[in-house]
């Protein structure tokens, strides 16, 4: 292959009659197949599960059988060397987000000498235009949402996409043209998405925070932290990388950064100027009021956060993050601030089902992580301070310690109990809770445990609040399925026919 760069290879390809190899038939797999199909590329897909099943467990059967419509080959129930008859006349594999570089197909592949791109970018090349890549532990969706919404109220076009739920190539700005383009694509990218990147060059990259997470697939934080760095490891002196300066793996990372560096966070402001000429200090007076403090270029802009929307010390780095990203992108500071109070929490995240009348419930089902617990838990006892929890926490628990959570419950116990262990992994919530003597129950299910919380002996003014710090996979497909099931189970059991707006 000559081509100098991914663009060019799909054309050799298509030039020499070749074809590409999808890996993974997710949302990512199929919209990828589409997009080169669309483009005149012959392209074949390949599924480790069996067809039954993958249509058993999928609401993606109408888009496989559209995409088989238009003539593209998927194979089912391949996996390690049954790929290799499919690499016959291959110039390109395609590797969806759910294939680690460690699996046995990915060996075959480098083994037959195919080369491989991860679809986020190749999407994020094809598109051509500015791209702003955003990653981290917790907060990326909702940081990549609030930029894309103040940059479309400043009338900057741009497509939100990647990990928060569309796929690059589900944007159809790229399935109209493959060249450049005056919008951006702001891209919430998981470090599944980044650890196959070679080629990856955001103008703008948000490193959020880094803490244990994924790593039943990475192995270790560093590799973890490895994958998330190539989100900038190709940036230049020209582009921008915006970096949490309280975040000590964050922090590492930005050292081997070759971009401009730019900080957020609660450090003061004459300690920000000296870790760069540009940074974000996040900042809460004495009487509560909150702010955000910008140094740009040569002035020292205030923004007013009275009006926000999100909660929590968490979101207001996620909001510092989004206002950098803004000013990199040439975003005034009165466009910034115009569009910050009209921007709505996401659903999942601190989602308040009911208030009053039987309490308030919280829903956090997006929380699949400790430390995502952790922020909601202290958002919560800060907002609601002196009223009793109750913790729902559960489902498939993730390599990483529970500690963080548990130190910060231990002293509050008699406002927290007990904490609700549910789902596959609940006995094993239960034997931490029992290391630091702190009341709980255990429940095989979501269902089961909102049932205990609601039903439980309670006054008006107790919390209910779902922060799982799991993954949902043990009974639900993803943490969106998860939080509806929640709401819909905490609706009919106070009798309501809808959620709070």
């Amino acid at each position: 292959m000559t081509a100098t760069n991914l663009s060019e290879a799909l054309d050799e390809i298509k030039a020499e009659g070749r074809r590409v190899i999808v890996i993974g038939v997710g949302i990512t797999g199929l919209e990828t197949a589409r997009f080169l199909n669309a483009r005149g590329i012959s392209v074949c897909c390949s599924e480790r599960q069996q067809e039954s099943f993958f249509r058993s467990k999928s609401q993606l059967a109408a888009a496989l059988d559209a995409l088989r419509g238009f003539g593209v080959e998927i194979h089912f129930g391949i996996d390690g060397e049954r790929v290799v008859p499919l690499l016959e006349n291959v110039g390109l594999a395609v590797l969806s987000p759910g294939v680690p570089l460690e699996s046995s197909i990915v060996g075959a592949i480098t083994r037959a000498g195919v080369p491989y791109v991860g679809e986020l970018e190749l999407g994020v090349e094809l598109h051509g235009g500015r791209a702003v890549v955003v990653t981290g532990s917790n907060g990326k969706s909702t940081t990549a949402s609030l930029i894309h919404h103040i940059l479309s109220l400043s009338g900057q076009p741009s497509f939100l996409c990647g990990n928060v739920g569309t796929p690059v190539f589900a944007c159809d700005e790229i399935l109209a043209s493959a060249s450049a383009s005056p919008s951006t694509l702001v891209v919430e990218a998981s470090s599944y998405q980044l650890e196959s990147c070679t080629v990856l060059h955001p103008e703008v990259s948000v490193f959020l925070n880094i803490t244990d997470n994924h790593l039943e697939r990475h192995g270790s934080i560093e590799r973890y932290s490895a994958a998330k760095s190539r989100a900038a490891r190709l940036q230049t002196a020209e582009d921008f990388a915006i970096f949490n300066s309280d975040d000590p793996i964050v922090c590492r990372i930005a050292q081997r950064c070759s971009a401009k560096v730019v900080y957020f966070g609660r450090r003061s402001r004459d300690e920000m100027q000296k870790l760069s000429d540009r940074w974000a200090a996040i900042e809460s007076s004495p009487g509560g009021e909150k702010s955000i403090y910008v140094k740009w270029e040569k002035a020292v802009e205030h923004y007013d956060l009275t009006d926000v929307k999100l909660l929590g010390l968490h979101n207001r780095y996620n909001v510092a993050a989004a206002i950098l990203v803004a000013r990199a992108l040439g975003v005034p500071q009165e466009n910034i601030q115009a569009a910050l109070p009209s921007f709505r929490p996401l659903e999942h995240r601190l989602e308040i089902v009911i208030d009053g009348g039987g309490g308030t419930v919280i829903n956090d089902s997006k929380s699949t992580t400790v430390a995502a617990t952790v922020a909601a838990y202290s958002t919560v006892t800060e907002l609601y301070r002196g009223r009793p929890i109750t913790l729902l926490i559960g489902g498939l628990s993730k390599a990483g310690s529970w500690e963080p959570l548990l130190s910060m419950i231990q002293p509050k116990e008699s406002e927290v109990t007990p904490v609700v262990c549910f789902g596959k992994d609940a006995p094993l919530l239960a034997s931490h809770c029992r290391t630091k003597a702190i009341s709980h129950v255990i429940y095989p299910s979501l269902r089961a445990a909102t049932t205990f919380a609601m039903r439980a002996p309670h006054d008006d003014d107790r919390i209910v609040l779902l922060s799982p710090g799991c993954a949902s996979f043990d009974e639900f497909n993803d943490f969106e399925e998860r939080g509806v099931e929640f709401k819909r189970l905490i609706l009919e059991l106070v009798g309501r026919p809808e959620p709070m707006q």
